[in-house]
């Protein structure tokens, strides 16, 4: 038979293939010579913002104060990465939760009939309970390094069938109470409260069962009437859906011991080629797919893996979780495939945006760095100089979460965000779960306030910071020209500083010196450095003879100071 697949219309590298490039860059990167080269460009690199910022930063704020009609509260900053189950406040919650206890109190909400006061009343729950704290989802020293109490925090009062209740797509109630919060959650982002805003919201697809794509489906396409109708989609909101890698759970399940990982792989992506390629059999799959705009991988990356190989999906029958490089290759490619039929038929396409570089193996960088456009976290990035040299000239999309790190991995002292944006890497900030991790209303404008406190940044800076969040999102071209300029996708220079509030002598900067690494690297490449070095010295030579000259012509009588012999 065709094993390798040599017949098929979409071709993507085979695991082997993979596998050999993912060792080689492992090795490159690990090599001495290599780090030290790295190292040494990106300490230039923080050297040459440090001196931008001197000489330039007091032209970019009036610069960027010429700039009218626009400010940093009306110029779109998009929330890159941030879960759905914990995109609410805990404020915004609790205050749900209260008012559903008090005008749905009799609402059936479980499979066994159960109403809503009758869950709260077998636990001992009345309505002085529904408070913030004795919610207990907001993040504290438990978590820290800790993703089991992590996630423990969803499920209010510790009790998973709150959880179920009010934070699922998939219940007796069809999800309506989570609708409804996303509704209101979403309300804030169209009616520009506090500043202009938008959202990339994650939905879980576990791949334990087929039918889970329906079901979400169905969740996402409903007229959910109420305060807000319509279905659970908004024009600042697109979605993305997050795949836990969860092999261990499901293959202790009951019966599954003969189970192989290719079944997880089909129960996530068959049902999404049936709706591409017979659209009228799957008409909710299908509408949903519309306003899907990529896919995330998400889990404690900290987690034990087995040792991967070459091994097939249909191969893998072990209990313990396959490698992170192994898993995400196989969640590439498939993508890949279906990329390239829904692209063939007019249909919308998906990015692959997973979480890496948030804990664990560093080398997880090196994967996605192959696989990748942009990711969520990356901060693991500072403890691999090479890989952080290579995420800087692809300028690979960092959407970084200080004060999510700050509970569960890297306090925010020590957070390399400030070290990755004077370097010019592609970063932005997000809020990953503000149910457990902010404390105002407005979680993304809480989370550039304490980065702009916390890092030092200027508000040229924080229009940086922003107009990434907008090139690193998966919204339409129309829209990001809307917000970008139209002519954007040529580089930094061609964004519409009236429209970004990112002055063009900061993106000048960052794309010279962006332009320049490149340069370099083709030199070295084909064996000019020394030339470069000598070329460099010659042209330092000119320009100290050139002060000189104009020194003493300015001037009749040139005062001594000390080395003047020197000149």
């Amino acid at each position: 038979g065709d094993v390798e697949k040599e017949n098929n219309l979409v071709k993507v590298p085979n695991i082997k293939s993979f596998s050999e490039d993912y060792m080689r860059l492992v090795e490159m990167v690990s090599d001495g010579a290599m780090r030290s080269f790295c190292f040494q460009r990106l300490q230039l690199l923080s050297s040459a913002f440090r001196m931008h910022s001197t000489m330039n930063g007091p032209v970019e704020a009036r610069e960027q104060s010429n700039l009218l009609g626009t400010d940093f509260y009306r110029t779109l900053k998009i929330d890159n990465h941030i879960h759905a189950a914990a995109a609410p406040s805990a404020k915004q919650f609790v205050n749900f939760v209260s008012s559903k206890l008090d005008s749905e109190s009799d609402t059936v909400v479980t499979a066994d009939g159960k109403t809503l006061k009758e869950i709260f009343e077998k636990a001992g729950l009345k309505k002085d309970h529904l408070t913030i704290d004795a919610f207990d989802v907001l993040a504290d020293y438990s978590v820290y390094q800790r993703f089991d109490n992590f996630n423990a925090k969803y499920s209010p009062f510790r009790m998973a069938d709150m959880r179920r209740i009010f934070l699922k797509t998939s219940n007796a109630m069809g999800g309506r109470y989570f609708a409804e919060l996303m509704k209101l959650v979403l309300n804030r982002h169209e009616e520009a409260k506090g500043h202009m805003s938008a959202a990339e919201m994650r939905l879980s697809i576990y791949g334990m069962e087929r039918h889970e794509w329906k079901d979400l489906a169905k969740w996402m396409t409903t007229d959910w009437g109420g305060q807000f109708p319509g279905p659970v989609i908004s024009t600042h909101n697109r979605w993305l859906i997050q795949i836990p890698r969860l092999w261990r759970i499901y293959r202790s399940k009951p019966g599954k011991e003969d189970r192989t990982f290719l079944e997880m792989l089909e129960n996530i992506f068959i049902p999404m080629f049936e709706a591409t390629l017979h659209p009228e059999e799957h008409p909710e799959v299908y509408e949903a797919l519309k306003h899907i705009v990529g896919f995330d991988s998400v889990d404690d990356e900290g987690s034990a893996e087995n040792t991967c190989s070459c091994e097939r999906p249909q191969e893998w029958k072990s209990a313990g979780n396959p490698a992170y490089w192994w898993q995400l290759y196989y969640l590439w490619a498939n993508l890949e495939v279906l990329n390239t039929l829904r692209e063939a038929r007019g249909l919308n396409t998906f990015a692959f945006r997973p979480h890496a570089g948030e804990t664990g193996d560093p080398m997880h960088l090196a994967c996605t760095y192959m696989l990748c456009e942009s990711i969520n976290h990356g901060v693991n990035l500072d403890m691999q100089v090479s890989l952080q040299y290579l995420y800087y000239l692809d300028q690979i999309g960092l959407s970084i979460s200080p004060l999510s790190n700050n509970f569960l991995f890297r306090k925010i002292a020590r957070n390399p965000f400030p070290k990755f944006f004077r370097r010019g890497l592609n970063v932005t900030l997000s809020t990953d779960d503000p149910l457990l991790f902010h404390m105002s209303d407005d979680a993304l404008l809480e989370e550039y306030s304490v980065a702009r406190a916390t890092f030092d940044l200027s508000m040229t800076d924080m229009m940086e910071i922003a107009r990434n969040s907008i090139l690193q999102s998966g919204f339409e071209e129309e829209f990001k020209e809307e917000y970008l300029g139209k002519d954007y996708r040529k580089g930094a220079t061609f964004c519409d500083e009236h429209i970004t509030h990112v002055p063009l002598v900061r993106a000048k900067f960052r794309a010279e010196h962006l332009a320049i690494e490149h340069m370099l690297c083709h030199l070295i490449a084909v064996g000019k450095g020394k030339a470069v070095l000598e070329e460099m010295k010659m042209q330092f030579g000119l320009a100290r003879d050139a002060h000189r000259h104009v020194l003493f012509e300015s001037m009749e009588e040139v005062p001594h100071f000390p080395e003047q012999s020197q000149l």
